[in-house]
Order: structure tokens, then C-alpha cells, then sequence
């Protein structure tokens, strides 16, 4: 069982979410985004990769050498205090590159932007929770998946319901790991849940009616 539940924490880490997301955007809006063509879409997904995972990867890689945190994991709240800044930074890029009124050569994307925005929300709530209890950052990805999945059903020419409870139960599946592996208590991955769907709701509801 604790071998299933390292699986799942290791193949749904917090960093993959946002490449998921993505994924998921362009799989579920094909008529939005579908005549940019597969190397586009390829391309998007690069570069979240790259700002939300590969970066972040490589500071957190960067800081354990240097011995700045004891292990990969981030296990203690003060940890995690600089991996946050230094994530929630290169979110901030990830979103600037997919904003519509830039003039890049590489087209955006409004929904891409709308979800990076509501991941750095998250982050930096998470960032304000952190300083007084530990918050579970893969339920936060488990809910930013949820909040997704349900603001995609009005963009969305398919019928996502079955997809939205697939994302509900992937997410309950992500949160029961990490309480079989003891890395959270139920209270830190139900906040967790709450702060990753607040944060998507909070960019597609609101933020997106000031940009």
C-alpha cells in the first residue's frame, strides 16, 4: 500500500500539475486551440515544463547541494519557505509568457494564462499558510485539477462530466497517499483541496474580468 501511495506522490508531484493542466486545456478545446496545429501545442507544453517543473526542480537540486534543506521532500514548513518564492517567481514567468497582449512570437494562450494565474494565487496563499502550518501542496494540485476540470464545462464543446469525476477521484486518490505515507494530517490535504480550487476560481472568476 505505502508502495501505491509513493507511486502516486511521485507520478502526480506538485510541480507536474500545471504540465497537466495544460494537457488537459488542450485536450478538452480543441475548436479554441486546435488550428494552431500540434507543434504549437507541443511548444506550450515545453515551456510549462520547463518554467513550472524543470527550473523549480533544478533550484530545489541547487539548494539541497548546497545544503540549504535536508532532503528533496521539503518535509518542514521553513524549508519550503524559498522553494515557495522561488516557484511562485517562475509561475509569474509562465504566466507573462502566455498573456494575450504580449507580442511574442510564440502565440498565447488565454486559458493556459488563466490557469498559471490561478496557480500562483495558490502558491502564494500556500506561501501565508505555510508560516503558521504545514499545507499538503499535492492536494493543492488535486484541487487546482478540480477547479479546472470544472470552469473547462464552459468552455468546453465536450461533455466533461464523466472527466470532472475522474479529476475528483484522482484527487481523493492523491490526498489518501499522502496521508497513507503520514506526510500529512487530514485537516493540512483538505486545505490544501480548498486552497488549489479557490485559487482556479479566483483567476477565471475574477481576475480574468480586470485582464
Amino acid at each position: 500500500m505505502r508502495a501505491f501511495a509513493k507511486a502516486v506522490s511521485v507520478l502526480f508531484h506538485p510541480l507536474l500539475f500545471p504540465l497537466y493542466g495544460s494537457a488537459l486545456i488542450l485536450a478538452v478545446n480543441p475548436n479554441l486551440y486546435g488550428y494552431f496545429g500540434e507543434k504549437v501545442h507541443f511548444l506550450w507544453l515545453i515551456i510549462v515544463f520547463i518554467l513550472t517543473c524543470l527550473f523549480p526542480a533544478i533550484w530545489l537540486v541547487m539548494m539541497k547541494r548546497l545544503e540549504m534543506i535536508d532532503n528533496l521532500q521539503l518535509d518542514t514548513a521553513n524549508e519550503r519557505i524559498i522553494p515557495f518564492i522561488a516557484t511562485a517567481t517562475f509561475y509569474l514567468m509562465a504566466t507573462w509568457m502566455f498573456k494575450p497582449s504580449v507580442t511574442m512570437k510564440v502565440p498565447s494562450n488565454l486559458l493556459i494564462f488563466y490557469m498559471m494565474m490561478g496557480g500562483t494565487v495558490a502558491i502564494f496563499v500556500s506561501f501565508f499558510i505555510n508560516i503558521f502550518s504545514k499545507i499538503s501542496l499535492h492536494a493543492v494540485g488535486g484541487g487546482s485539477l478540480i477547479g479546472l476540470g470544472m470552469l473547462m464545462i464552459r468552455f468546453s464543446t465536450y461533455d466533461l462530466r464523466i472527466v470532472f469525476i475522474a479529476l475528483i477521484l484522482l484527487a481523493g486518490l492523491i490526498g489518501t497517499a499522502r496521508l497513507v505515507l503520514e506526510k500529512h494530517t487530514p485537516l493540512q490535504v483538505f486545505t490544501g483541496y480548498l486552497v488549489g480550487f479557490t485559487g482556479q476560481f479566483v483567476a477565471f472568476s475574477i481576475i480574468s474580468r480586470f485582464v
